[in-house]
This record gives C-alpha cells, structure tokens and sequence, in this order.
C-alpha cells in the first residue's frame, strides 16, 4: 500500500532544511508556491506542513507566515529545562562553563552517540544556578565531528541558549529529547560544586538529545541539587 501523498511532501520539506534550502529562522515560500514546486494540492501541502508544526520544526507566526523553527529561551524553559526552585517559578538558569575539551570517546559515550569506538568528542562541564542558588552541575557529550571548531570562548560567547549555539553555528536542530531520572549519590566534585555535603541525595537526569532522523547529537548527564530544587514535567 502506498503511503499517503502528504507524508511524501512532508519528507521533502525536511530533506530541504536539513540540506540549508531554509535554514532556522527563515520563512517558507507561501502556500500556492509550495504546492505548485511540489505538484500537490493547497490542502495536501497544508497537511504536511502541520505534521511539521506539530513536530516543531516548523512554527507558524500569524500574519507573517511559516517559519523555520528556532531555539530560544521560551522554547528551552517549555520543552528542555523541567529543573524548578521550591518556590515553583520557572526561570532560565544562569550559566556558568567551568571547562571544556576534546577526547575520545569512551566505550559508553560512544554507545549513547551511536559513534565509532575511536571517535573523538567534546565533554563540557556546566554549573547551573537558579533563583540565585546553585541548581545543577552538568556534564555535557558531542561528537567533534559535528562540532567541529567549538572552543570554550565561543561556547561562553553565545548569545542566546546552547541549543541556538548548536543550531545556528553548527546547524544541529535538536528537536526532541529522551530522558531518564534516578536518584544518585553525591561526590565530592559535585558537593563541592553545588555547595552541599557527601551526604546530600541528588536528582542524576540523563538526556540524549536528537536531530533530524532521531540522530542522537547530545548526550548530558545533570546532577540537581534536591535541597532547594526539583525536577517538573507536565503529564496529559
């Protein structure tokens, strides 16, 4: 049985953003374009095009048109940072890179990155304080191959959240993510770090963050500080 028309079309649309054709930021061409370069009806174009909004790879913006999807603060704090202060407010952390390096891959970073045993990577170590405390320490996988020029100034350079660095200098659209969550023992870099004792139980949040084609592209290990912060996520 052949697959519906529209899903043909949607494949396309992502096979050109994923080449450049559009890259984040940038509008489609209207509708009546759209259907005409691809030689499908308005309402078939229409289809695939909501699949990709509700995908979030594409965002529709009223009045102006449809917009290749970017990564900025809302969408961070809405689908990428679940780390909240007791008091329940919702804040985008501060920042703080504490190093950054290139290495090889070990046997389980490459698994999470789906890489070749000898690939190299870079790992990056962040503090994270929220509501003026320290929040989280993480520890942060990607593979050199794309990322290849990523220094430690050019990462505390950024002017916007990490994943716009990833998308607009490296062209790495990070659209979903998995997570697990388990609880885990403090060590000493982290009670150091985070300002608690060994003895304090942390939150250890894995994530392995994907591109286009479920392509693992991040892998980030966060360990929370539980005394004055918590982990959130919206069910239903």
């Amino acid at each position: 049985m052949n697959a519906p028309l529209y899903l043909d079309v949607r494949r396309k649309i992502l096979s050109s953003i994923t080449l450049g054709k559009w890259p984040a930021g940038t509008p489609l061409p209207n509708e009546t374009e759209l259907s005409r370069e691809f030689g499908v009806s308005v309402g078939t174009l229409r289809k695939a095009v909501d699949e990709l909004v509700h995908d979030k790879i594409l965002v529709r913006q009223q009045g102006r048109g449809t917009f290749v999807a970017t990564h900025n603060i809302e969408r961070t704090l809405n689908d990428f940072f679940r780390i909240r202060h007791n008091d329940g407010v919702s804040r985008f952390p501060e920042i703080e890179t504490l190093s950054l390096r290139k290495m090889a891959a070990d046997e389980e970073t490459a698994s999470r990155l789906q890489l070749a045993a000898s690939a190299k990577v870079y790992r990056i170590i962040n503090l994270l304080n929220v509501g003026g405390q320290p929040a989280a320490l993480d520890q942060i996988f990607l593979p050199a191959e794309r990322f290849e020029g990523l220094t430690i100034d050019l990462f505390r350079a950024r002017s916007g959240t990490i994943y716009h660095l990833y998308q607009n200098r490296f062209g790495v659209n990070v659209l979903k993510a998995d997570e697990q969550v388990r609880a885990c023992k403090c060590g000493a870099k982290e009670a150091k770090a985070l300002q608690i004792t060994r003895s304090s139980v942390l939150l250890e949040i894995e994530r392995i963050s994907r591109t286009y084609y479920d392509v693992p592209v991040e892998w980030r290990r966060t360990r929370v500080n539980t005394l004055h912060h918590y982990y959130s996520s919206e069910l239903g």
